[in-house]
């Protein structure tokens, strides 16, 4: 026999869409600089490891990465699949696996485990077996854990302390940092490098998830557009645990961000003066739940994203432009005016 709430749980439904069109970009000068740096490095390593989210592990693929380093040797990790749904993280994997090319090797990794990370030194250990020593180059986009991954690596491989600076917010590595020491023998050298944004993101809902996930500063996109979407993908994922955690009325879920924001507020004591739950306080504080997975663990993407190709999109005055320049060829093919 059921019970009132478990009735109540089968009836709620949640929302299908997440409507909202404004499309995030963050592309700072030290991107720009780090992507030419990056360059002008490649061709002095001898393996790249790009660092992706397991959350969104085809949201946090660089199209300008896959253009930059082209054919060579590069092992791919997904990194935080601590954070991530584990049967979603094997899915993607292999999806992805059958798209790629040969000299592309995959790794899921998280940086708490030593044995993963064991693993992991051992397969960039083998992309280098006729070197006496071997060099790789650490790119990703940002907050993905570079900086937390060569530490990781290093502790390790040579049982010595941190060497990258880390941190919560995205855009903490801000130029090509010095080579690091990961392992004895055979040497193995990692380059920390900037996270670099594409420059263009492809979709609102992508720009999003690379909120969400930390990717880029939380004010660009607003914390509570923010904390909507995370309340909308746990309700599309039936993730409805945090209702009574958050203690929702009659500890039901909710579609209504004011009301879970509401709630929040009260149970960690976000109120203004007169007595109006903060709101802002509020939404920080449920996404960084999210983020140390404290609501679970939940990736972003969806499973059909992995067999659609990631290419490079640009923005909308490069798309005028180039509309434009079509337009001006045809008119001169077909000998009328040419387009002003």
């Amino acid at each position: 026999m059921t019970s009132p709430l478990q009735r109540a749980l089968a009836a709620f439904q949640p929302r299908r869409t997440f409507p909202y069109d404004r499309v995030l970009n963050w592309f700072p000068g030290h991107m720009a600089k780090g992507l030419r740096v990056i360059q002008s490095k490649l061709s002095s390593t001898d393996l790249v490891i790009e660092v992706r989210d397991a959350r969104i592990p085809v949201t946090s693929i660089n199209p300008r990465f896959e253009r930059l380093v082209g054919r060579k040797n590069r092992i791919v990790v997904y990194n935080k699949v601590d954070l991530a749904d584990p049967t979603l993280t094997d899915l993607f994997r292999t999806a992805l696996q059958k798209r790629q090319k040969v000299n592309v090797s995959y790794h899921l990794a998280s940086t708490y485990d030593a044995s993963n990370m064991r693993k992991l030194l051992e397969l960039a250990g083998s992309k280098g077996a006729e070197l006496h020593s071997l060099t790789a180059l650490v790119v990703g986009m940002p907050n993905v854990g570079k900086s937390s991954l060569i530490n990781a690596l290093r502790n390790v491989g040579t049982r010595r302390g941190k060497a990258a600076k880390t941190g919560a917010q995205a855009g903490v590595t801000r130029s090509v940092a010095s080579v690091v020491k990961v392992y004895e023998e055979p040497p193995i050298y990692l380059i920390d490098t900037p996270g670099v944004m594409p420059p263009h993101i492809p979709s609102p809902e992508a720009g999003i998830k690379i909120a969400l996930t930390g990717g880029m500063r939380d004010h660009l996109a607003d914390e509570q557009v923010i904390a909507d979407y995370l309340l909308f993908q746990l309700n599309l994922h039936s993730r409805f645990e945090y209702a009574s955690w958050a203690k929702t009325p009659d500890l039901m879920p909710t579609n209504d961000i004011h009301i879970l924001l509401d709630s929040i507020a009260r149970r960690i004591g976000a109120i203004h003066t007169g007595g109006e739950p903060d709101h802002t306080a509020a939404a920080r504080f449920w996404i960084k739940q999210y983020r140390e997975g404290k609501l679970g663990r939940m990736t972003l993407d969806e499973v059909r994203l992995a067999d659609t190709p990631v290419v490079e999109t640009e923005s909308r005055r490069q798309e005028k432009k180039r509309s434009k320049l079509e337009k001006r060829k045809q008119a001169r093919k077909d000998g009328t005016v040419s387009v002003p």
